[in-house]
């Protein structure tokens, strides 16, 4: 695989492969989180273990492997305003590339059929945004598009500005009902930007880039010591404990979210094989990303916190 996926998200990946192997990968999956270079190469790993016709190993040069990392594969399909579209619109994507695709799907195919949803333009990167981008652009995997001149192929999520609704309902029925060897894929920056519909029939992942920044987590370790059981005694403390240290460093409650996130994230790379474990920790780092978007609508820090507290203590988990 290639490095920058090994490097940020090692678990993520292991965990498709094992469903993969096991043949329990769902048809239909929600990659969300802020960086969405990192999901796209997430999804063209999925993409390339579910057609690999060896081991599935990271160098592997069967032909699928190859095709996948130019990007080149019939059955590897990228779909946003800009890629694989041929009406004259490059504001959203539209019911008429929908349709193309669902057309693809009454032919049966020897591959297995991915299809990548995303929003793209091509982009000239700040200095900034090429410290911060290049390791994806050389990742090994091809971006859909080649530079013109000095833009780049930049992915976004998607959301009802860049998918229509109409485009979203009429994926309805295949992402219900898929055929065999199919597999979409929508990258989002939250599960919230797509159609409850779409959401309730897919299977959701919190894809995090979380290396860039110091987190301090010993703060709040004590409290996670049993985890997952989470005492209903200590809940109050905890958010007290949260709130203290926000006030007291000066920090943005965010940031105090972005700590526990990572913590969990780590939880996570210790322990993929465990897959009931997994599923509790990526609830939960769901629920902090709800956390944060209770302090977008301006919800006081100290219910925030409260909030997250009594969803952690709430029941046993196991």
């Amino acid at each position: 695989m290639s490095s920058v996926i090994e490097k940020k998200c090692l678990y993520l990946s292991n965990f498709f492969k094992t469903a993969i192997e096991q043949n329990r990968l769902f048809h239909s999956l929600i990659l969300y989180g802020g960086n969405n270079y990192l999901k796209y190469l997430l999804s063209m790993e999925i993409a390339r273990q579910l057609n690999c016709t060896e081991s599935g190993e990271e160098n592997c040069e069967c032909q699928n492997c190859r095709w996948i990392r130019e990007n080149k594969h019939p059955a590897v399909v990228t779909i946003s305003k800009i890629d694989n579209k041929t009406d004259s619109s490059l504001t959203v994507i539209s019911e008429e590339q929908v349709n193309q695709v669902l057309d693809t799907l009454i032919n049966s195919s020897n591959y297995h059929r991915v299809f990548i949803f995303c929003d793209a333009q091509m982009k000239s990167l700040s200095v900034e945004e090429k410290e911060k981008y290049q390791e994806y652009i050389d990742s090994g995997f091809c971006l859909p598009q080649e530079n013109i001149e000095d833009k780049v192929w930049f992915p976004m999520g998607i959301n009802n500005s860049n998918f229509s609704s109409v485009a979203e309902n009429a994926m309805l029925k295949s992402v219900e009902e898929p055929p065999s060897n199919v597999t979409f894929i929508f990258l989002a920056n939250s599960k919230d930007d797509l159609l409850q519909t779409i959401v309730s029939r897919s299977q959701s992942f919190f894809v995090g880039d979380m290396d860039k920044i110091n987190y301090e987590t010993s703060f709040f370790e004590k409290y996670f010591e049993n985890y997952p059981y989470f005492d209903m005694t200590n809940a109050l403390s905890f958010a007290k404990c949260l709130y203290s240290y926000q006030i007291t460093k000066n920090y943005d409650t965010k940031y105090v979210l972005d700590c526990i996130q990572y913590y969990l994230t780590e939880l996570i790379k210790s322990n993929y094989d465990n897959k009931v474990l997994f599923n509790i920790i990526m609830r939960d780092i769901e629920k902090i990303e709800e956390s944060k978007k209770m302090t977008d609508s301006y919800i006081k820090e100290q219910t925030v916190y409260e909030d997250l507290a009594f969803y952690l203590a709430k029941k046993c988990k196991y």
